[in-house]
């Protein structure tokens, strides 16, 4: 019941994603990103390259022997697609607490900056 469950649930996630996507533009080729407006090291991981080739049903529920790669196959496709999805949001998580540091650190300097010239100040 639980991997049903687990299974059923991402399947949720996905649908979503394939329903957003039905009614998203035509793909467009991705602009190329000003290097010296990322931190990136190099290009992100893409979808395609992290989890398997999607699985394909086989022709009949009466082979059995089928039934059972594809039940294989599906979950192995949709643990890869779990731990892309955690992996991305870690990165992302890392990436937001990288950005407030540095929103902080911005406002730090400019209440210090504001207050040494309001102390220095001529009157």
């Amino acid at each position: 019941m639980k991997k049903q469950r687990k299974i059923l649930t991402l399947a949720a996630l996905l649908a979503l994603g394939t329903f957003s996507a039905v009614f998203a533009a035509e793909k467009q080729e991705e602009a190329p990103v000003d290097p010296a407006l990322t931190n990136m090291q190099g290009a992100y991981v893409v979808l395609e390259e992290a989890v398997p080739p999607m699985p394909v049903k086989p022709a009949s529920l009466q082979d059995a022997k089928a039934v059972t790669a594809y039940v294989a196959a599906v979950d192995k496709y949709l643990q890869a697609l779990q731990k892309y999805v955690d992996g991305t949001t870690n990165d992302l998580n890392k990436i937001i607490d990288e950005r407030n540091k540095a929103i902080a650190a911005a406002s730090k300097v400019t209440e210090d900056y504001n207050a040494f010239f309001e102390t220095n100040k001529k009157k």
